[in-house]
């Protein structure tokens, strides 16, 4: 567990990468190819990456942007080969629910039909409720882009906390 003034940099970094990347995102490509690269590469380059890789990548920039370790969502140590089913199930014992409407930066959300059948997941770029927060989706080629919590045709399983921000 981090400390509250360490949680605070990770989350503004969190931010920060996605809002770069969202703006960015003519320069990022959709593609589930494993294993996945651009750990350390700067929002604003070119990427090919899916949406569990963006959690990864966005976690894993936090941690070299604060110094402030972090482990890898994917639960695969960073080498790129996680995917939504591997978030899940690594936050599931490493992690913690978060609680309804209280959403914070950093947060992990999935839609699927049930926790161990996930299709897809994106990440807390700002915090709030529901309806007010805002999150951050690289699940297709149009994207990195800001959606809303329940944005997805697919229902929403839960959000989840990494254990580094609890």
């Amino acid at each position: 567990m981090n400390s509250e003034k360490q949680k605070i940099k990770i989350r503004t970094a969190i931010t920060n990468y996605c809002n770069r990347a969202e703006k960015s995102q003519l320069k990022w490509h959709y593609t589930q190819q494993r294993p996945f690269h651009g750990f350390g590469v700067a929002p604003e380059l070119v990427h090919y990456n899916d949406c569990s890789g963006y959690v990864s990548l966005v976690i894993n920039w936090a941690m070299h942007e604060t110094g402030i370790y972090l482990r890898d969502p994917l639960g695969e140590s960073y080498n790129g080969t996680g995917y939504t089913g591997t978030l899940i199930d690594w936050l599931k014992s490493n992690g913690t629910k978060a609680p309804k409407d209280k959403y914070l930066v950093g947060d992990i959300a999935f839609n699927g039909y049930s926790s161990s059948n996930t299709h897809h997941t994106f990440i807390c770029k700002k915090g709030g409720t529901a309806s007010t927060s805002q999150w951050s989706s690289n699940g297709n080629e149009n994207a990195p882009n800001q959606v809303k919590l329940n944005y997805h045709p697919i229902p929403l399983v839960g959000v989840w906390r990494h254990p580094g921000l609890l």
